[in-house]
């Protein structure tokens, strides 16, 4: 059977042993390429791609197989004009699909942003980038549909009502699956308002989460506080108000938080117990920097406690809620120590 297996490998045309190698190799280096060559930016999709690829190769492969049985089995040499165009039409699909995987990969290290996300720094999605992948995928879906149909020799499915037709068909039936999202992509990629990096509160879907990958049809966050992934679609994305609460390119955020005291105790004395509130958050989230001081307002005098803000920098967009729990947990432990309650006190006075 192995020299058979052998002899058939010999017998193929030059085309033939070029798929089967080309398949072969690629079979065992598809984790690499996807993982080295033309990474994704996220393990699971590159987890994806491969075993994508590894299917389509194994189909091919699968084709060959059974022509070395269909002649093992009925001793004919022989290689039919349609296993022929079969094999052709399996290698046009694979080429087709690395070559859109690659041109994407180059498109966006050739017109992607540098950004910083969750510390690491990567390459992200612009509107630059994905137009050039648009125009390139088009140019590698009509060069193949053109080789698909000099292989089969269809050139009369080129008429009006042929295969180009068909296809313009499919694309408007199902436009509503796809081009309401890939519009909004492209839309909010062009603003740039909304990247890789960013954080977001999105108050109708109680997301309150960092962007970290965009698409064309989706939108991918990371809960600042759960830490799971939200999957958005664009469409959607568009349709509600979106708050973006720090620059595109800064890893740091500002926020604040307020605290209830009463009018009993001075300024100067609140001043000396937020200092050493800041100090000991600092000590619990390393996100806090002990040199980069708080920002003491007062926000408000109001009927019982006056309102104090105090304005922070978290170093790391990821830590926004860990941050406010660590100095609300340090002014909650000291306030005893100062002599502050962070309790609202409450006031009346007897009316005559």
């Amino acid at each position: 059977m192995i020299e058979s297996l052998t002899s058939y490998f010999l017998s193929l045309s030059v085309f033939g042993k070029t798929a089967v190698i080309l398949n072969l190799s690629l079979f065992f280096v598809a984790g690499f390429l996807f993982k080295k060559v033309v990474p994704s930016g996220s393990e699971e999709i590159n987890k994806k791609r491969a075993r994508l690829l590894r299917l389509m190769n194994t189909l091919l492969l699968s084709i060959y197989l059974f022509d070395w049985l269909w002649n093992y089995v009925f001793n004919d040499n022989g290689h039919s004009e349609l296993f022929k165009r079969i094999s052709q039409t399996g290698l046009v699909l694979l080429l087709g699909y690395l070559f859109a995987q690659f041109s994407h990969s180059w498109t966006i290290r050739k017109y992607g942003r540098n950004r910083t996300i969750d510390g690491k720094e990567t390459k992200t999605r612009t509107y630059q980038s994905e137009m050039g992948y648009i125009i390139i995928l088009l140019i590698t879906i009509a060069v193949s549909l053109l080789l698909l149909i000099n292989i089969w020799q269809v050139t009369a499915w080129l008429q009006a009502t042929g295969v180009i037709g068909g296809i313009l068909v499919i694309l408007f039936g199902t436009k509503e699956a796809w081009a309401h999202d890939a519009v909004s992509g492209l839309i909010m990629l062009h603003q740039g308002e909304i990247a890789p990096g960013v954080v977001c509160r999105i108050k109708s879907m109680d997301i309150l989460a960092v962007v970290r990958r965009m698409s064309l049809t989706e939108t991918t966050f990371h809960d600042v506080i759960q830490k799971h992934n939200i999957i958005v679609a664009n469409s959607k994305l568009r349709a509600v108000p979106v708050e973006v609460l720090n620059k595109t390119d800064a890893a740091y955020w500002n926020d604040y938080v307020e605290f209830n005291i009463g009018y009993n105790t001075t300024s100067s004395a609140v001043e000396s117990y937020i200092e050493a509130v800041w100090q000991k958050a600092c000590e619990i989230e390393k996100q806090l920097d002990a040199e980069k001081k708080p920002r003491l307002v007062l926000v408000n005098p109001g009927d019982h406690a006056i309102l104090w803000r105090v304005n922070y920098r978290v170093e790391s967009v990821y830590r926004i809620k860990q941050a406010r729990f660590a100095i609300n947990r340090a002014a909650f432990d000291l306030q005893t120590e100062h002599g502050i309650s962070l309790a609202t006190p409450f006031t009346h006075h007897a009316v005559k």
